[in-house]
Protein backbone atom coordinates (compact mmCIF):
# COMPACT_ATOMS: atom_id res chain seq x y z
CA UNK A 1 0.00 0.00 0.00
CA UNK A 2 1.46 2.83 -1.29
CA UNK A 3 0.27 6.25 1.09
CA UNK A 4 1.79 10.14 1.56
CA UNK A 5 1.74 9.06 5.14
CA UNK A 6 4.70 6.81 4.36
CA UNK A 7 6.70 9.77 2.87
CA UNK A 8 9.31 11.10 5.21
CA UNK A 9 8.78 14.37 3.79
CA UNK A 10 4.89 14.61 5.01
CA UNK A 11 5.78 15.57 8.28
CA UNK A 12 8.52 17.82 8.18
CA UNK A 13 6.27 20.03 5.74
CA UNK A 14 3.10 19.82 7.04
CA UNK A 15 3.53 18.55 10.27
CA UNK A 16 6.07 20.85 11.41
CA UNK A 17 4.71 21.52 15.50
CA UNK A 18 4.98 17.49 15.96
CA UNK A 19 1.28 16.71 17.01
CA UNK A 20 2.98 13.05 15.83
CA UNK A 21 5.88 13.26 17.43
CA UNK A 22 3.59 14.57 20.71
CA UNK A 23 1.50 11.60 20.11
CA UNK A 24 3.96 9.02 20.14
CA UNK A 25 5.63 10.21 23.28
CA UNK A 26 2.43 9.35 25.42
CA UNK A 27 4.40 6.33 27.54
CA UNK A 28 6.94 8.78 28.68
CA UNK A 29 4.76 11.55 29.05
CA UNK A 30 2.72 9.22 31.17
CA UNK A 31 5.73 8.31 32.74
CA UNK A 32 6.76 11.96 33.85
CA UNK A 33 3.51 12.97 34.65
CA UNK A 34 3.53 10.17 37.61
CA UNK A 35 7.10 11.15 38.60
CA UNK A 36 5.90 14.50 39.17
CA UNK A 37 3.08 13.69 41.05
CA UNK A 38 5.36 12.12 43.38
CA UNK A 39 6.89 15.11 44.01
CA UNK A 40 4.17 17.35 44.71
CA UNK A 41 3.67 18.66 48.17
CA UNK A 42 0.03 17.58 49.42
CA UNK A 43 -1.79 16.96 52.31
CA UNK A 44 -5.22 16.48 51.54
CA UNK A 45 -7.30 13.66 52.62
CA UNK A 46 -9.50 12.34 50.38
CA UNK A 47 -11.78 10.76 52.91
CA UNK A 48 -12.87 14.09 54.36
CA UNK A 49 -14.80 14.93 51.12
CA UNK A 50 -18.03 13.29 49.43
CA UNK A 51 -17.44 14.79 45.26
CA UNK A 52 -14.95 15.47 43.32
CA UNK A 53 -15.37 18.05 40.35
CA UNK A 54 -13.00 18.59 38.00
CA UNK A 55 -13.13 22.25 35.94
CA UNK A 56 -11.61 22.27 32.76
CA UNK A 57 -12.38 23.51 28.59
CA UNK A 58 -11.44 21.11 25.70
CA UNK A 59 -8.35 19.39 25.97
CA UNK A 60 -7.71 20.21 29.43
CA UNK A 61 -11.58 18.87 30.34
CA UNK A 62 -10.61 15.56 28.41
CA UNK A 63 -8.34 14.07 31.53
CA UNK A 64 -10.85 14.47 34.33
CA UNK A 65 -13.71 12.86 31.67
CA UNK A 66 -11.47 9.80 31.54
CA UNK A 67 -10.61 9.79 35.03
CA UNK A 68 -14.49 9.85 35.90
CA UNK A 69 -15.54 7.04 33.83
CA UNK A 70 -12.19 4.83 34.95
CA UNK A 71 -13.06 5.47 38.72
CA UNK A 72 -17.24 4.70 37.86
CA UNK A 73 -16.49 1.31 39.33
CA UNK A 74 -14.96 1.74 42.19
CA UNK A 75 -14.83 5.26 44.06
CA UNK A 76 -17.59 5.56 46.48
CA UNK A 77 -17.96 9.22 45.90
CA UNK A 78 -19.12 11.08 42.57
CA UNK A 79 -16.73 12.43 40.46
CA UNK A 80 -17.98 15.11 37.75
CA UNK A 81 -16.72 17.48 34.97
CA UNK A 82 -17.54 21.03 34.53
CA UNK A 83 -17.49 22.96 31.24
CA UNK A 84 -18.70 26.26 31.91
CA UNK A 85 -18.64 29.24 33.92
CA UNK A 86 -19.99 28.42 36.82
CA UNK A 87 -19.68 25.69 39.09
CA UNK A 88 -22.87 23.40 39.73
CA UNK A 89 -25.12 24.68 42.63
CA UNK A 90 -24.26 21.45 44.89
CA UNK A 91 -20.61 21.90 45.19
CA UNK A 92 -19.59 23.60 49.18
CA UNK A 93 -16.98 22.60 51.28
CA UNK A 94 -16.51 19.24 51.25
CA UNK A 95 -16.69 19.25 47.40
CA UNK A 96 -12.77 18.78 46.33
CA UNK A 97 -12.09 20.73 43.57
CA UNK A 98 -9.67 19.92 40.72
CA UNK A 99 -9.15 22.95 38.69
CA UNK A 100 -7.38 21.97 34.92
CA UNK A 101 -6.14 24.52 32.39
CA UNK A 102 -3.39 23.94 30.74
CA UNK A 103 -2.40 27.60 29.68
CA UNK A 104 -3.34 28.77 32.96
CA UNK A 105 -5.49 31.59 31.14
CA UNK A 106 -8.79 29.64 30.51
CA UNK A 107 -11.52 32.00 31.13
CA UNK A 108 -14.02 29.53 31.92
CA UNK A 109 -11.92 27.95 34.45
CA UNK A 110 -10.59 30.52 36.20
CA UNK A 111 -14.44 31.87 36.64
CA UNK A 112 -15.16 28.53 38.57
CA UNK A 113 -11.45 28.70 40.54
CA UNK A 114 -12.78 31.96 42.04
CA UNK A 115 -16.86 30.53 42.76
CA UNK A 116 -14.36 27.94 44.23
CA UNK A 117 -12.17 29.99 46.72
CA UNK A 118 -15.53 31.95 47.43
CA UNK A 119 -17.08 29.05 49.18
CA UNK A 120 -14.09 27.51 50.69
CA UNK A 121 -13.24 24.90 48.93
CA UNK A 122 -10.12 22.77 48.75
CA UNK A 123 -8.76 23.37 45.22
CA UNK A 124 -5.84 21.33 43.51
CA UNK A 125 -4.71 23.45 40.35
CA UNK A 126 -3.08 22.06 37.65
CA UNK A 127 -1.38 23.93 34.60
CA UNK A 128 1.29 24.90 32.84
CA UNK A 129 1.53 28.80 33.97
CA UNK A 130 -0.71 31.54 33.89
CA UNK A 131 -3.33 33.34 35.98
CA UNK A 132 -3.76 30.16 37.45
CA UNK A 133 -0.67 29.52 38.64
CA UNK A 134 -0.43 33.29 39.75
CA UNK A 135 -3.70 32.37 42.08
CA UNK A 136 -2.47 28.51 43.54
CA UNK A 137 0.33 30.78 44.76
CA UNK A 138 -1.54 33.91 46.11
CA UNK A 139 -4.38 31.40 47.91
CA UNK A 140 -1.45 28.94 48.69
CA UNK A 141 -3.22 26.05 46.96
CA UNK A 142 -1.33 22.24 46.04
CA UNK A 143 -0.20 23.46 42.51
CA UNK A 144 0.76 20.54 39.74
CA UNK A 145 2.76 21.66 36.60
CA UNK A 146 2.03 21.10 33.04
CA UNK A 147 4.94 21.13 30.38
CA UNK A 148 5.12 24.39 28.63
CA UNK A 149 5.09 24.40 24.85
CA UNK A 150 2.56 22.01 24.36
CA UNK A 151 -1.05 22.21 22.68
CA UNK A 152 -3.58 21.03 24.93
CA UNK A 153 -4.73 17.64 23.55
CA UNK A 154 -1.49 16.80 23.17
CA UNK A 155 -0.92 17.01 26.39
CA UNK A 156 -3.53 14.56 27.35
CA UNK A 157 -0.83 11.83 29.15
CA UNK A 158 -0.01 14.79 31.97
CA UNK A 159 -3.78 15.86 32.15
CA UNK A 160 -4.67 12.35 32.78
CA UNK A 161 -1.90 10.76 34.79
CA UNK A 162 -1.21 14.12 37.22
CA UNK A 163 -5.28 14.04 38.28
CA UNK A 164 -4.61 10.31 38.87
CA UNK A 165 -1.70 10.64 40.52
CA UNK A 166 -3.07 13.30 42.55
CA UNK A 167 -5.78 11.04 43.39
CA UNK A 168 -3.62 8.15 44.32
CA UNK A 169 -1.87 10.73 46.50
CA UNK A 170 -4.59 11.62 48.84
CA UNK A 171 -5.97 8.27 49.39
CA UNK A 172 -9.00 7.43 46.78
CA UNK A 173 -7.67 5.03 44.57
CA UNK A 174 -7.11 1.63 46.38
CA UNK A 175 -3.67 -0.83 45.02
CA UNK A 176 -5.90 -2.83 43.30
CA UNK A 177 -7.46 0.05 41.06
CA UNK A 178 -3.85 1.66 40.74
CA UNK A 179 -2.25 -1.34 39.15
CA UNK A 180 -4.03 -1.35 36.32
CA UNK A 181 -1.91 2.32 35.33
CA UNK A 182 1.33 0.54 34.12
CA UNK A 183 -0.55 -1.86 32.55
CA UNK A 184 -1.86 1.27 30.66
CA UNK A 185 1.28 2.51 29.33
CA UNK A 186 2.82 -0.76 28.82
CA UNK A 187 0.05 -1.37 26.46
CA UNK A 188 -0.01 2.33 24.90
CA UNK A 189 3.79 1.93 24.30
CA UNK A 190 3.80 -1.16 22.43
CA UNK A 191 0.67 -0.06 20.12
CA UNK A 192 3.34 3.59 19.58
CA UNK A 193 5.65 1.29 18.10
CA UNK A 194 3.00 -0.64 16.17
CA UNK A 195 1.58 2.82 14.73
CA UNK A 196 4.38 5.62 14.64
CA UNK A 197 4.93 7.31 11.15
CA UNK A 198 7.88 5.22 10.75
CA UNK A 199 5.73 2.31 10.33
CA UNK A 200 4.34 1.56 6.93
CA UNK A 201 1.02 1.82 6.33
CA UNK A 202 0.92 -1.74 5.73
CA UNK A 203 0.62 -2.48 9.22
CA UNK A 204 0.04 0.50 10.63
CA UNK A 205 -3.56 0.87 11.81
CA UNK A 206 -2.93 4.41 12.64
CA UNK A 207 -2.48 5.16 9.02
CA UNK A 208 -4.93 2.02 8.16
CA UNK A 209 -8.13 3.91 10.06
CA UNK A 210 -7.70 7.65 8.53
CA UNK A 211 -7.22 5.93 5.19
CA UNK A 212 -10.51 4.12 5.76
CA UNK A 213 -12.20 7.22 7.01
CA UNK A 214 -11.45 9.78 4.69
CA UNK A 215 -13.95 11.67 2.86
CA UNK A 216 -16.16 10.76 4.95
CA UNK A 217 -17.67 12.24 8.41
CA UNK A 218 -17.22 10.00 11.31
CA UNK A 219 -20.09 9.06 14.11
CA UNK A 220 -18.06 7.20 17.00
CA UNK A 221 -19.70 4.83 18.82
CA UNK A 222 -18.69 2.84 22.29
CA UNK A 223 -19.66 1.20 25.59
CA UNK A 224 -20.50 3.39 28.53
CA UNK A 225 -16.50 2.56 29.86
CA UNK A 226 -15.55 4.36 26.64
CA UNK A 227 -17.95 6.87 26.53
CA UNK A 228 -14.96 9.68 27.04
CA UNK A 229 -12.52 7.98 24.50
CA UNK A 230 -15.44 8.09 21.65
CA UNK A 231 -15.76 11.85 22.98
CA UNK A 232 -12.09 12.44 22.71
CA UNK A 233 -12.41 10.69 18.66
CA UNK A 234 -14.89 13.13 17.74
CA UNK A 235 -12.85 16.31 19.28
CA UNK A 236 -9.37 15.03 17.82
CA UNK A 237 -11.13 14.49 14.44
CA UNK A 238 -12.34 18.33 14.73
CA UNK A 239 -9.24 19.79 15.96
CA UNK A 240 -6.29 17.22 14.22
CA UNK A 241 -8.30 16.72 11.23
CA UNK A 242 -10.80 19.95 10.49
CA UNK A 243 -13.40 17.58 10.23
CA UNK A 244 -16.90 17.48 11.89
CA UNK A 245 -17.25 14.57 14.22
CA UNK A 246 -20.49 13.30 16.66
CA UNK A 247 -20.56 10.57 19.32
CA UNK A 248 -22.92 8.31 21.78
CA UNK A 249 -22.56 5.44 24.15
CA UNK A 250 -24.03 2.11 24.18
CA UNK A 251 -26.61 1.15 25.70
CA UNK A 252 -27.96 4.73 25.12
CA UNK A 253 -27.56 4.69 21.36
CA UNK A 254 -29.96 1.59 21.18
CA UNK A 255 -33.05 4.19 22.28
CA UNK A 256 -32.39 6.85 19.84
CA UNK A 257 -28.87 7.52 17.40
CA UNK A 258 -29.74 3.62 16.10
CA UNK A 259 -32.51 5.27 14.22
CA UNK A 260 -30.35 7.69 12.14
CA UNK A 261 -29.77 4.12 9.85
CA UNK A 262 -33.21 5.04 8.42
CA UNK A 263 -31.96 8.26 7.34
CA UNK A 264 -32.29 9.40 3.46
CA UNK A 265 -29.58 7.53 1.19
CA UNK A 266 -27.88 10.72 -0.27
CA UNK A 267 -26.70 11.78 3.66
CA UNK A 268 -26.00 8.45 5.06
CA UNK A 269 -24.01 7.70 2.15
CA UNK A 270 -21.17 10.49 4.03
CA UNK A 271 -21.19 8.79 6.87
CA UNK A 272 -18.70 6.35 8.34
CA UNK A 273 -19.49 4.38 11.78
CA UNK A 274 -16.54 3.88 14.02
CA UNK A 275 -17.16 1.20 16.68
CA UNK A 276 -14.87 0.77 19.63
CA UNK A 277 -15.11 -2.97 20.37
CA UNK A 278 -14.33 -3.72 23.85
CA UNK A 279 -13.89 -8.03 24.32
CA UNK A 280 -14.55 -7.89 27.66
CA UNK A 281 -17.90 -5.86 27.80
CA UNK A 282 -21.17 -7.60 28.96
CA UNK A 283 -22.25 -10.64 26.19
CA UNK A 284 -25.59 -8.95 26.14
CA UNK A 285 -24.21 -5.43 25.37
CA UNK A 286 -21.94 -7.26 22.79
CA UNK A 287 -24.72 -8.68 21.18
CA UNK A 288 -26.91 -6.18 20.56
CA UNK A 289 -24.08 -4.34 19.85
CA UNK A 290 -23.25 -6.41 16.61
CA UNK A 291 -26.93 -6.27 15.56
CA UNK A 292 -26.43 -2.99 15.72
CA UNK A 293 -23.58 -3.06 13.67
CA UNK A 294 -25.13 -5.13 11.04
CA UNK A 295 -28.04 -2.37 10.64
CA UNK A 296 -25.52 0.39 10.22
CA UNK A 297 -23.86 -1.81 7.38
CA UNK A 298 -27.05 -1.47 5.34
CA UNK A 299 -27.11 2.28 5.44
CA UNK A 300 -24.22 3.83 6.49
CA UNK A 301 -21.41 4.98 4.33
CA UNK A 302 -19.06 2.78 5.81
CA UNK A 303 -18.74 0.90 9.05
CA UNK A 304 -15.49 0.65 10.94
CA UNK A 305 -14.37 -1.30 14.04
CA UNK A 306 -11.61 -0.54 16.80
CA UNK A 307 -10.70 -3.03 18.80
CA UNK A 308 -9.50 -2.07 22.31
CA UNK A 309 -6.48 -4.05 23.80
CA UNK A 310 -5.18 -4.94 27.50
CA UNK A 311 -6.33 -7.05 30.21
CA UNK A 312 -7.69 -4.07 32.84
CA UNK A 313 -10.05 -1.38 32.11
CA UNK A 314 -7.79 1.16 32.14
CA UNK A 315 -5.89 -0.33 29.83
CA UNK A 316 -8.46 -0.44 27.26
CA UNK A 317 -9.45 2.37 27.24
CA UNK A 318 -5.83 3.93 26.72
CA UNK A 319 -5.64 1.54 24.20
CA UNK A 320 -8.47 2.71 22.12
CA UNK A 321 -7.80 6.57 22.39
CA UNK A 322 -4.26 5.93 21.11
CA UNK A 323 -5.62 4.44 17.71
CA UNK A 324 -7.80 7.68 17.88
CA UNK A 325 -5.44 10.14 18.24
CA UNK A 326 -2.66 8.43 15.89
CA UNK A 327 -6.03 8.35 12.90
CA UNK A 328 -6.84 11.95 13.60
CA UNK A 329 -3.64 13.38 12.91
CA UNK A 330 -2.77 11.46 9.93
CA UNK A 331 -6.00 12.43 8.97
CA UNK A 332 -5.21 15.70 9.08
CA UNK A 333 -2.38 15.26 7.12
CA UNK A 334 -4.39 12.97 4.29
CA UNK A 335 -6.14 16.20 3.69
CA UNK A 336 -3.28 18.36 3.28
CA UNK A 337 -3.88 19.70 6.78
CA UNK A 338 -1.44 20.42 9.73
CA UNK A 339 -3.08 19.00 12.56
CA UNK A 340 -1.37 21.52 15.05
CA UNK A 341 -3.58 24.47 13.73
CA UNK A 342 -6.01 26.12 15.81
CA UNK A 343 -6.99 29.28 13.94
CA UNK A 344 -11.12 29.08 14.67
CA UNK A 345 -10.08 29.08 18.55
CA UNK A 346 -8.02 31.76 18.09
CA UNK A 347 -10.54 33.96 16.59
CA UNK A 348 -13.22 33.38 19.11
CA UNK A 349 -10.25 34.07 22.10
CA UNK A 350 -8.95 37.11 20.29
CA UNK A 351 -12.92 38.25 20.24
CA UNK A 352 -12.84 38.87 23.82
CA UNK A 353 -10.75 40.89 24.28
CA UNK A 354 -12.04 43.59 23.72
Amino acid sequence: MSSVLDDPETYSKMDPDGMLKAITEFPKSARNALNNTKKVDINIDGSTYDSIIITGMGGSAVGGLLLRDWLLDTLKIPVDVSRGYHLPAWVNKKTLVYAVSYSGNTEETLSQYMEAVKLGCTVVCFCSGGKLEQLAKENHQTLVYFPKGQQPRAAIPYQFYNLAGITRRIGLIDDAKWDEVNESIEVVEIMCNEMNQEVSSDVNRGKQLATEIKDFVPFIYAPRLFESVAYRYSTQFNENSKSPAATNFYPEAFHNSVMAREGAEEILGGLCAVIIHDPKEYPRLNKKIKVSVELMEETFGKVIMVEAKGESNLARMMSALIQGDYASAYLGLLYGIDPSTTESIKILKASMEN
